[in-house]
């Protein structure tokens, strides 16, 4: 198994260019909470880590993770970017709350772990989060959770929470039980190449899960106005065509001329010489 946050910043080689397309800057998931779905790899980004080419790697391009690379096929690049750019980052993940369906609290998700060969997700790392961290230095004596939370739990997902079984928990430091990911033997065989994209192309039988935490905000401001600027329109036009239609059948008025006829034919007296 890997850590995720040990692949972020880790080169990316298409080896059938022999060319280096820059570095891990994010890692994408399936809605599933089951495997990895791609790579966003930024070349020449500053020290503070700005600017730069930002391209996504499909998971079904990777070919293997190596100690110091990640090797992919250049030629399957180029796979549902759209639709890869919407799924949720491993930074809409980090920083959820865990819960047993007991009530005890395990603490934040502060890590994934990935297994190389396919890129599967094991499971969530349960940290400590920064107020327990504080909590834990005047209270060295207060119990804390190390371990993981296995990714094909039954989970039930919140915008900040997540209630897990109560055997969804492996104990422990996760890197004393996987090692390092230098020790995973390296790929030397054309079936054992292919173990990403076949993984990436699997169906999957979970419901999402996961979202993407700027999902809403961003919909939001540009739907709002859209229909009260609409009925706007709607009613200047019905005003117009009432005017218009009112304006027809109005009578017009009488010119000056005839109404002073009218006052001059009115009879006169002839009694008087």
């Amino acid at each position: 198994m890997i850590k995720a946050s040990q692949l972020i910043g880790r080169a990316v080689i298409d080896m059938e260019a022999a060319e280096r397309l820059g570095k891990i800057r994010e890692i994408i998931v399936q809605r599933d909470g089951e495997r990895v779905a791609g790579f966003i790899v930024v070349h020449g980004a500053t020290i503070v880590g700005t600017g730069g080419t930002r391209r996504i790697i499909p998971a079904s391009a990777v070919y293997s993770i190596g100690p110091d690379a990640m090797t992919v096929r250049g030629s399957g690049t180029t796979e549902l970017l759209a639709e890869l750019d919407n799924l949720p980052r491993m930074s809409d993940i980090i920083g959820h709350k865990m819960v047993t369906r007991s009530g005890r609290l395990l603490g934040v998700i502060d890590d994934m772990l990935i297994n190389g060969a396919d890129g599967t997700i094991v499971g969530f790392v349960v940290g400590e989060g920064v107020r327990n961290k504080l909590e834990n230095i005047f209270n060295p004596q207060r119990s804390q959770v190390h371990g993981y939370v296995r990714a094909d739990a039954d989970l039930h997902v919140g915008k900040e929470l997540i209630v897990v079984p109560d055997d969804a928990l492996i104990e422990g430091e996760p890197g004393a039980r996987e090692g390092h990911d230098k020790a995973a033997p390296a790929k030397t065989g054309d079936a054992d190449s292919h173990r990403w994209e076949e993984r990436a192309s699997a169906e999957s039988t979970r419901s999402s899960i996961w979202t993407r935490r700027t999902d809403v905000p961003a919909r939001a401001p540009s739907e709002a106005p859209a229909e009260p600027r609409l009925k706007s329109e709607t009613a200047r036009a019905v005003e117009n065509s009432r005017a218009a239609a009112s304006a027809e059948a109005a009578p017009e008025p009488s010119p000056p001329g005839r109404e002073s006829e009218s006052v001059s034919t009115a009879p006169h007296d002839d009694s008087h010489p």
